[in-house]
C-alpha cells in the first residue's frame, strides 16, 4: 500500500477555521491529516472543548472526504497521566476517521522534576495507558506514545520497550525524527528498538537542543540514513509531517508556497522509501 504524505494541521495558528485547512491542505496536494487536537484546546470558543465536538468532528471528516482528503492521525494535548481529555480526544479521532492518536509519556515526577530512570518510566506509563486501551479499541483509534525531550522519554529504544511490554494492538509508538535528533540519536537507533515505530513525527533541527520542527532538509537529521533504516525495520506506515514551524511563523499570503516545498520534499522522501 502506498505511503501516504499527512500534515500536521498545525501549520496553522490555533482556531484557524479547521474547514478552511482541509480546504486548503486538499488543493495543495496533500493527501491526508493529522488533526492537532492540542491546538484546539487554547481558544475559549473552540468546539473540541464543547458538548458537540462528536458532531463536529464527523462535519469534519465528511468534508474532508468531499475534498479528497482524509484525517487519519491525530494528536492528543498533555499527557497519559490524569488527563481528562484522553477519552474526549479519542472519541473525536474515531469520529474523524483517525487510525492513530500520539499521546505524549509521562516525562515528570510528583515533584515536578524530570523523570529520569527508565523503569519508573516504563512502569508510570505502562499504568498510566491501560485504562484507555479498552475505548480505543471502541474507537478504532491506536493510541501512540512518541520519544519527546527530557529524561527517559528522549531514548526511542526506551519507547519501544514500553510498547513492548504493554503488549497491546492498540498501543504503538511514533518516532519523532527532530525530537531524536536534538540528543545525537541517529535514525540507525530505530535498528535497537523492540519494537518498529507505527507512525512518524517527521521534522528537522540542527542538532542543538532546540525542537524547531523544520521542513525536511533544512537541519542536520540525515535522510538518506532515515530512508534506509526504514526500509530495514520494514516500516508500513505513512510518510507523516510534523514540519509546521516554518508555515505557522509566515503571514499568511506566504503559508502556500512554504507547504508546496514541504509537501515536495515529502513526495522526495517517499520515493526513495518505496524505490
Amino acid at each position: 500500500m502506498k505511503k501516504r504524505i499527512v500534515t500536521t494541521t498545525a501549520v496553522f495558528q490555533p482556531g484557524y477555521p479547521a474547514e478552511e485547512a482541509i480546504s486548503r491542505l486538499a488543493k495543495l496536494g496533500f493527501e491526508a491529516l493529522d488533526m492537532a487536537f492540542d491546538y484546539w484546546t487554547q481558544e475559549a470558543d473552540s468546539p473540541f472543548m464543547k458538548d458537540g465536538y462528536i458532531k463536529w468532528a464527523e462535519g469534519l471528516r465528511g468534508q474532508a472526504e468531499e475534498a479528497g482528503i482524509s484525517y487519519t492521525h491525530s494528536h492528543a494535548p498533555g499527557e497519559a497521566e490524569g488527563n481528562a481529555l484522553i477519552g474526549r480526544s479519542l472519541e473525536a479521532a474515531g469520529a474523524l476517521g483517525a487510525r492513530y492518536m500520539v499521546l505524549h509519556p509521562v516525562w515528570r515526577n510528583s515533584d515536578g522534576t524530570i523523570l529520569e530512570d527508565e523503569q519508573e518510566f516504563i512502569a508510570r506509563n505502562a499504568k498510566a495507558v491501560a485504562p484507555w486501551l479498552e475505548k480505543a479499541r471502541r474507537c478504532g483509534v491506536v493510541i501512540l506514545s512518541e520519544n519527546l525531550l527530557w529524561g527517559a522519554s528522549k531514548d526511542p529504544r526506551i519507547i519501544a520497550e514500553l510498547v513492548r511490554q504493554v503488549g497491546s494492538e492498540w498501543f504503538g509508538w511514533c518516532y519523532d525524527t527532530g525530537h531524536a535528533n536534538c540528543f545525537g540519536y541517529r535514525p540507525s537507533v530505530l535498528l535497537e528498538c523492540a519494537e518498529a515505530p507505527l507512525s512518524l513525527h517527521m521534522q528537522d533541527n540542527h542538532g542543538d537542543f532546540k525542537d524547531e520542527h523544520l521542513i525536511p532538509g533544512d537541519g542536520t537529521v540525515d535522510w538518506a540514513e532515515f530512508v534506509r533504516v526504514l526500509k530495514a525495520v520494514h516500516y508500513a506506515g505513512d510518510c507523516v509531517l510534523e514540519a509546521h514551524h516554518q508555515s505557522l511563523e509566515a503571514p499568511d499570503d506566504q503559508r502556500d508556497p512554504i507547504l508546496t516545498r514541504l509537501l515536495c520534499v515529502a513526495q522526495s522522501l517517499r520515493f526513495q522509501m518505496e524505490a
